[in-house]
């Protein structure tokens, strides 16, 4: 079941790159890395954790930088 979130949380990170909207891109990114992170701490994963949680902050630093 652990793995099933781990691919979902895959197939949103692949398809986040198929959106032109760099805006979108980024928010559904930003979920994706979220599934990712339930699923590191589900496997005790601190690699997973981490990158993610990397990942979530620059683009929360490109949203506060580029708000409108």
């Amino acid at each position: 079941m652990i793995d099933i979130l781990g691919w979902i949380a895959t197939a949103v990170v692949v398809g986040s790159f198929a959106i032109q909207d760099v805006r979108k891109l980024r928010i559904i990114n930003m979920t994706g890395s979220m599934l990712w992170i339930a699923y590191g701490f589900l496997k005790q994963d601190n690699p997973i954790i981490f990158v993610n949680i990397s990942i979530i902050l620059m683009h929360t630093y490109w949203f506060i930088k580029n708000r409108k």
